[in-house]
């Protein structure tokens, strides 16, 4: 487990830049001569480390968002402090703000004032509420609390309470700049292999359509973008299924989608390349699905979406499935056939499992099946209790093997690949990229893998394209036989 990391390294250089303000203002005022001491009035390392600290967030994003939170919260919090302090004493006259462990005051002269902390928490809350800032209430209340209950007693008795406050404030301005500006500093010198395009293959991460990126998952795909690596998904899902993914995720690249069958730009939501059937080869599988009784979904590109047609729905599976893209996003139910037998990416069976394997008995005495790849999935659904034993059988076109939308797409941009998948399904991922990441435990990989990686853990294949990345060993193509890692 690595111990110190590059965010530990930061926030330790942001809290001794916090501490090193300090010095210099003290050196100056000591230089100048000055009464006032403003190093002390005005400044407090104290406060400006703790906000330093809170500020700090691995990627750019989270950075610039927790900044903009945290100065707006201290101003929010700092001024109506401040405001409540003034008013009080403007208003008592020789009544000064008291103190809390100060004795002195008469009963009404020392509740008073807790009563008032207490009424204006409403105000720090309504307040962040109508700015549209709810997120940063808790800090805000936290500013006002420390300038109104926890004073320090010199500066507030010799300079006035009002004046602590507005320490508070620019303290903690003055660390969330400091962590803003560690956090964007890149070190200039590290090498980094820009010219690398990391595909993901996702399934074996992600088992089921309903499955989402997330946690540890969404945090390193970020970082990987933050660091400025070029990634993107190889999946067998469509863009109704792996755009939601995207949502809290950055690529910097289009998305090789149905195995390999189109390259769909996530920006524009457009298919930039399609590997579809060729037209004969579409009429001799209705012709073929039609003589068997078999029901099939038939999946074709018309105008940038996805179509789906099934003539003939004959199961309660299937009737789940239809049921749930009628209503999806970047797709179509058409009650006729439309395609043409033009740009068919594939057919889509799902059925129990004998007549799957029955299926795949007869279809192999075809001489079609030489054009085809058969992937078969456990059904999965959201009602999948109602049909157990049930298979998805996706047929492509033999072409798709080859990921050539991959290829042009990475020649076009002088891009190098790498293949970083977990399971064997996506293993054409892995025989047509430059280099190719997966666990030891994918056996049929182990001829012609660039890495292995032992154990079975995500955060190891993750940290392995952190090292491609930055390696220099990766600067220029090299023949490479596979290593353990």
């Amino acid at each position: 487990m690595r111990l110190i990391g590059l965010r530990t390294i930061k926030t330790a250089i942001s809290v001794g830049i916090c501490c090193l303000i300090f010095i210099i203002l003290r050196a100056i005022e000591y230089s100048c001569g000055s009464e006032f001491k403003f190093s002390y009035v005005l400044y407090s390392p104290f406060f400006a480390g703790i906000a330093t600290a809170y500020s700090l967030y691995p990627d750019k994003k989270r950075s610039l968002s927790q900044a903009k939170n945290r100065i707006i919260a201290s101003l929010i919090g700092g001024l109506i402090g401040i405001l409540l302090v003034v008013i009080y004493e403007a208003i008592g006259g020789d009544t000064s703000w008291p103190l809390i462990y100060n004795g002195n005051q008469r009963a009404y002269e020392y509740i008073l004032p807790f009563f008032l902390v207490a009424t204006f928490t409403v105000l720090i809350i309504v307040t962040s509420n109508v700015l549209k800032q709810s997120q940063a209430a808790f800090v805000a209340i936290l500013t006002f609390i420390s300038v109104t209950l926890n004073p320090n007693a010199t500066i507030s008795s010799v300079y006035g309470e009002w004046l602590f406050g507005l320490n508070r404030i620019l303290s903690t301005i003055i660390g969330v700049l400091v962590a803003l500006f560690v956090n964007l500093f890149h070190i200039p010198f590290r090498k980094k292999n820009d010219d690398l395009l990391f595909c993901i293959g996702i399934e074996g991460l992600l088992k089921t359509d309903y499955e989402s990126i997330k946690g540890f998952m969404n945090y390193k795909m970020n970082h990987m973008d933050y660091i400025g690596a070029n990634c993107t998904l190889y999946t067998t899902r469509t863009p109704t299924t792996f755009m939601p993914l995207l949502s809290n995720v950055s690529i910097s690249a289009p998305v090789i989608c149905c195995s390999g069958a189109a390259l769909y730009d996530t920006k524009n939501l457009k298919f930039l390349k399609t590997v579809p059937f060729e037209k004969e080869d579409v009429k001799t599988l209705d012709d073929y699905f039609k003589s068997t009784n078999v029901s099939a979904f038939k999946n074709y590109v018309i105008d940038d979406v996805l179509h789906i047609y099934n003539g003939k729905i004959d199961n309660m599976a299937e009737k789940l499935y239809i049921k749930s893209k009628k209503n999806a996003q970047y797709t179509n139910v058409d009650i006729l056939d439309v395609s043409n037998n033009d740009n068919v990416l594939y057919y889509l069976l799902i059925e129990e499992k004998n007549v799957v394997e029955k299926l795949l008995e007869n279809i192999k005495k075809e001489k079609i099946y030489d054009k085809l790849t058969i992937q078969i999935y456990d059904y999965f659904d959201t009602d999948s209790k109602l049909v157990p034993d049930y298979k998805y059988v996706k047929i492509y076109s033999k072409e798709v093997e080859k990921l050539e939308v991959l290829k042009d797409y990475a020649k076009e941009n002088n891009l190098r690949t790498v293949g970083l998948t977990t399971c064997e399904i996506a293993n054409s991922l892995l025989k047509n990229v430059d280099y190719s990441v997966t666990f030891a435990t994918n056996v049929e990989a182990k001829d012609y893998a660039t890495i292995l990686v032992n154990s079975i853990s995500y955060d190891k294949l993750f940290k392995t394209m952190n090292k491609m990345f930055y390696s220099k060993k990766y600067a220029k193509k090299e023949n490479l036989k596979w290593v353990m890692y």
